[in-house]
């Protein structure tokens, strides 16, 4: 008999050499919805936009093709909850961008100066430098002549939203960051969260660069002279346009009745930053953070009273 879908992907998984362990820790997917995953149960698992990430996020840890891998897993455990016609049918260029190592990032004009060093790093590779080309002018025609960017998937914002919605903590915002990700074709995207008490901005959540990487990323003052802690004294959204090889960046507020409580930093090629569907669902996705990020705050807050 063929074997069931979920021992072939634990199959793929183990020739990979990838513990269950190290793709809850990559995915944030509780190791017991992998185990059922593999089992072919997938009773307990979420529907709606949280099935569909969870399922990238397997299949992208152990190396495989995520739509390919959802459009099968959606016809083996149809979503109660949703019409799975409506998965893209294609990858886009952002994840052969991603899978290809792309041209260096501006996590520079996000954060200043002090990481210049960390620029093109991206999760799993090095900084990259571009491919010599003979013909000078070949650069200047591919500089010049922007390649056509497809507006992003509104049912699939919309679902995204929801399940935002339904978040009680910013640390289970994970799989669905990556979602918006992918509906932006970002190359990465930060959320940056305000500590009141040591007057900072700080990374508490990322998609599309390694741990590592974000750990070396300088926290960020309020009159810091960048896009991240402009957009977050302003309460407005800010935008740093793409040039040459680099990227641009939307630098969205994520903004509550009591304040602004951090910022959502998106990073962006090929001129996307300059298209108002891309600035205006950036703007969407950071005030539905802002709900969960300020809820959280609050809490803290009390409890540190209450100490």
């Amino acid at each position: 008999m063929p074997e069931s879908f979920g021992a072939r992907l634990r199959q793929r998984r183990e020739r990979q050499h990838v513990a269950l362990a190290a793709i809850a820790e990559q995915t944030k997917i509780k190791v017991s919805l992998l185990e059922g995953l593999e089992r072919d149960d997938v009773s307990q698992w979420p529907a709606g936009i949280f099935r569909r990430a969870f399922i990238r996020g397997y299949a992208r840890a152990v190396g495989l093709e995520p739509d390919l891998v959802v459009r099968e897993f959606l016809q083996v455990y149809p979503d109660p909850l949703e019409d799975a016609a409506t998965e893209p049918a294609a990858v886009t260029a952002g994840d052969e961008a991603s899978a290809s190592g792309g041209p260096p990032t501006r996590l520079r004009c996000l954060v200043g100066s002090a990481i210049s060093s960390l620029s093109g790093r991206r999760s799993g590779g090095d900084r990259r430098s571009p491919p010599a080309v003979a013909d000078p002018a070949a650069v200047v025609r591919e500089t010049v002549t922007a390649p056509v960017t497809p507006e992003p998937d509104l049912v699939a914002a919309a679902d995204l939203c929801a399940g935002l919605g339904r978040l009680d903590e910013t640390r289970e915002a994970g799989p669905l960051l990556q979602e918006a990700a992918r509906i932006l074709d970002a190359v990465g995207l930060i959320v940056w969260v305000w500590h009141p008490q040591a007057t900072e901005l700080r990374p508490v959540i990322a998609q599309g660069y390694s741990d590592r990487l974000i750990a070396r990323l300088p926290r960020i003052g309020r009159e810091t002279d960048n896009a991240t802690a402009a957009a977050f004294r302003s309460a407005q959204t800010c935008v740093v346009k793409s040039r040459d090889l680099a990227s641009g960046a939307v630098v969205a507020p994520m903004v509550t009745s009591g304040g602004c409580v951090g910022v959502l930093a998106i990073e962006l090629q090929h001129g996307r930053e300059q298209k108002e569907s891309v600035r205006a669902l950036a703007t969407i996705l950071a005030a539905q953070l802002a709900r969960v990020v300020g809820a959280a705050t609050s809490a803290e807050g009390a409890d540190r009273r209450l100490a």
